[in-house]
């Protein structure tokens, strides 16, 4: 084999690498965007969860109030 049939393989391979590796760190970088995309919004699931709880806490507790002032004022 000659020098120049022996080079080609190895550019060939170096080429092919080199291509994988912005592939492999762009699929890297998007997992972790997703990961923290999905992060996000369990967050924001839990936050609005949390306060809808409270808001119907809040609802309940003006009601018994409602009912309280109109038996004291019947």
């Amino acid at each position: 084999m000659s020098q120049e049939e022996k080079k080609e393989p190895v550019e060939a391979n170096a080429e092919v690498v080199s291509e994988e590796k912005p592939a492999t760190l762009v699929d890297a970088i998007f997992d972790i965007g997703l990961a923290w995309a999905e992060f996000g919004v369990g967050q924001g699931k839990r936050a609005l969860e949390t306060s809808a709880k409270t808001l119907e806490k809040v609802a309940q507790q003006l009601s018994d109030l409602q009912q309280k002032l109109r038996k004291d004022a019947a």
